[in-house]
């Protein structure tokens, strides 16, 4: 679960002076670890673009980040303004998981996240439970790379872009902060960091935070603690040592949607119930994620060539339970059947009233190292490395009685397990890069990138796929090259070509012969401009993705029985327009907007990929002032789209009889369909510089999320287990958007 980070701070904009001052080079193309400082007569936005990137980029600054959004925030709030960035979490900003985060319509699992420049993701599929990862406060930047990057961009779905976070540095002065948030639904958080300050080129800080909540949904309350601590050591003038640690404990309550009628009896915020005799009942669907995060880098030089070597690790733990159906209030659906271990097949005893579920471990242990090597020439930057990651998943999962204490439920085959294995991931991702400057202000940057990935799955019991061992390499040679060209001062012009690469998900293991399934590619064209003026900046790109050998789930009906698999569903094409801006409308106030067309659909069908809006646009007013008020109000609309891409078309046809296999994407499904989706936040608050006593840099604020209390339907969420033929839409599950929240916070220095 993670990636690497870079050497140098760049410069990249000056505009508080009439003239505008040309933006230094920058190593971010390739380096997620670069902070990119943008200084600037605009107050902070949601997001900025670059002058000198070779792809669409939005960079978030630390200040946006610590005026406008909760400190108690998921990493899906800071990125939610951004273009063609659609994410929802419909337990309140910050409480409990993000249910879709997506960019351009490629779904989390299909482009990378990273941690101080450390690709990290499930070793199931790469997705990210953002309630169990780093908070806001920790947090320096983000930025969202909407493309595959150059050839020293690594991970291993780099395609679908790179979302990029950055830990804040320790402080060079003592200092003491508290924190505190309290709001909507129960909600309290408090934390503090210190900081040692400089002593003789070693400092660093130690951050802990606490929060607990009811949460937005019935029956889905949430505690989490965080401890984060971070040391730099300035060896010398050339060398520098960095160690991180990170660790993050939660507890929450899952829930899996409702469907409108329930909504509709029980209210917009219906999550789980208090009915001990139902599925629904919250206490039987208890969640704990623990996660770590640790590394250890070195920054050196030997003669020209700069050295960086990360050495990191990273851990993933998810115990829980949940009812066969959380979201099923029916207590006529309940009922456990228990069968012979000895005598397969043979019924044993059948309790009505009983509760069928399941519980579930998943342990993840990432070990990994990146190495990167740089030679800075008049003509060229030569950079060559290589990233090695080693992910280790322990899981099983069994069938239980939940209302009688979880007590092991002996299915048909002789056994309570649904699944126990063990599985392996490796990659080996090594690279050259060279930047190439053959005139003034041109930078071309040809590259080449060999994947290799190799999944060792060793099934005491798979799901549905062969037992015992399998073991598959994937692998792909990605090339690419990108061009940026400053036309004049303050603008720029850049376009990029490369090829992506994504192993298959461990699902596809979980099928008969899963060698007959290809890794997805894709061919990414972008171009673009960015223009900075003394008041405004403004920015378009146009994208066209070619997408092959796209997986997709199929559902095959087998005598009344769904069973699901994957299937290289052909190809998808994804394409569109990206534009953002801002402009001062007076000292310390900005307007600022984004909007974007987007297009993804399968080819010969032309069904739209599921959760693939058609168009994102946000905008608002912000304000800023460092020694006072400051603020902003922004919304952001999402367009419409299909949660489903006919998953489960065979059920809503009524092919419950005989064996029918439909193939996602083969049409739209109208049952989940989501029109237009619109909030907005709003943030007020002031900095205090001269406050009597020990305290200092005094911060109040308020942050409202969702301001006009909308309640709309936002996502389909999938159906419930007791769909019956040609009645689906009325089992159809969906999320609703989070009502009106209110949360106070206070920071102060000491």
């Amino acid at each position: 679960m993670r990636c690497p980070i870079l050497l140098c701070a760049t410069s990249l904009l000056a505009v508080a002076t009439p003239a505008l001052a040309q933006s230094a080079p920058s190593e971010t193309d390739g380096d997620a670890r670069a902070i990119t400082v943008i200084a600037t007569a605009l107050p902070l936005a949601p997001s900025s673009m670059p002058l000198n990137v070779t792809q669409p980029t939005s960079v978030i600054q630390e200040g946006f980040i610590a005026n406008n959004i909760a400190p108690l925030a998921s990493i899906d709030d800071i990125i939610k303004f951004q273009p063609s960035v659609w994410s929802q979490n419909p337990n309140g900003p910050g409480i409990g998981k993000a249910e879709t985060m997506a960019i351009r319509g490629f779904q989390d699992g299909q482009y990378n996240v990273t941690f101080d420049g450390i690709p990290f993701g499930d070793s199931q599929d790469l997705h990210h439970t953002t309630s169990s990862l780093f908070i806001a406060h920790a947090l320096q930047q983000a930025q969202i790379d909407r493309g595959p990057g150059s050839a020293s961009t690594i991970g291993k779905a780099t395609f679908g872009g790179t979302v990029g976070f950055l830990s804040k540095d320790p402080l060079d002065h003592f200092d003491v902060d508290a924190y505190g948030t309290a709001g909507s639904w129960n909600t309290f958080a408090g934390g503090g960091r210190v900081d040692t300050g400089d002593i003789g080129g070693f400092r660093m800080f130690l951050e802990g935070q606490h929060e607990q909540t009811d949460g937005y949904l019935t029956g889905s309350n949430e505690k989490r603690t965080n401890v984060i601590g971070k040391a730099i050591y300035d060896v010398s003038p050339t060398t520098r040592l960095t160690a991180l640690g990170s660790w993050n404990r939660e507890n929450q309550f899952t829930t899996q949607g409702a469907t409108l009628g329930e909504y509709a009896q029980y209210g917009n915020n219906y999550g789980l119930c208090q009915n001990k005799a139902a599925m629904c009942y919250y206490g039987y669907q208890p969640s704990r994620y623990e996660t770590d995060f640790e590394y250890i880098r070195l920054e050196t030089r030997l003669g020209p060539v700069k050295i960086d070597n990360q050495v990191y690790h990273n851990g993933f733990i998810h115990d829980y339970t949940e009812s066969s159906d959380a979201s099923d209030t029916n207590t006529a659906d309940n009922g456990v059947t228990f069968y012979s271990p000895t005598k397969i097949g043979s019924k044993v005893a059948t309790y009505a009233s009983d509760i069928k579920g399941k519980a579930t471990d998943a342990v993840v242990s990432t070990w990994g190292d990146t190495l990167r090597f740089a030679v800075n020439t008049k003509m060229a930057d030569i950079k060559w490395g290589v990233w090695f990651d080693s992910q280790h998943d322990d899981r099983f999962s069994e069938t239980v009685d939940i209302s009688q204490g979880a007590i092991p439920v002996t299915g048909k085959t002789g056994t309570a397990y649904s699944y126990i294995y063990e599985d392996k991931g490796t990659t080996w991702q090594p690279y050259l890069q060279v930047d190439l400057h053959p005139v003034e202000g041109l930078t071309i940057n040809p590259g080449i990138k060999y994947t290799n990935y190799k999944r060792d799955l060793n099934a005491t019991l798979n799901k549905t796929g062969p037992n015992g061992l399998t073991s598959i390499t994937y692998d792909a040679w990605q090339p690419s090259i990108a061009a940026n060209y400053r036309l004049a001062e303050g603008w720029s012009a850049y376009a990029q070509v490369a090829r992506g690469f994504l192993a298959p998900p461990i699902a596809v293991f979980q099928v008969q012969d899963p060698t007959q399934l290809k890794p997805e590619l894709t061919w990414n064209y972008q171009l673009g401009t960015v223009l900075h003026g003394k008041h405004w900046s403004f920015s378009a790109d146009g994208y066209y993705i070619d997408f092959s050998n796209f997986l997709s789930p199929q559902t095959t009906i087998v005598n009344g029985t769904a069973e699901s698999s994957y299937v290289n569903a052909g190809g998808a094409i994804y394409k569109g327009l990206e534009f953002e801006g801002q402009y001062v409308l007076a000292h310390g106030l900005s307007f600022y907007g984004n909007a974007t067309l987007n297009s993804a659909h399968y080819k010969g069908t032309g069904a739209t990929l599921e959760e693939a809006p058609k168009w994102t646009a946000a905008t608002g007013l912000i304000y800023e002032n460092k020694h006072g008020p400051f603020g902003s109000l922004i919304g952001k609309w999402v367009g419409p789209r299909y949660g489903n891409d006919n998953g489960n078309v065979a059920m809503a046809a009524g092919y419950l009889n005989g064996s029918t296999a439909i193939a996602a994407g083969t049409i739209d499904d109208p049952t989940s369909h989501i029109g237009t989706t619109f909030s907005a936040d709003l943030a007020a608050g002031w900095h205090f510089d001269k406050v009597y006593g020990p305290l200092h840099q005094v911060t109040a604020s308020i942050k409202v999320g969702n301001l006009f209390n909308s309640h709309q339907v936002t996502d389909y969420a999938g159906t419930q287990s007791a769909v019956q033929s040609g009645q689906q839409a009325a089992y159809n599950l969906y999320w609703r958007q989070p009502g009106r929240s209110i949360f106070f916070n206070l920071e102060a220095h000491i």
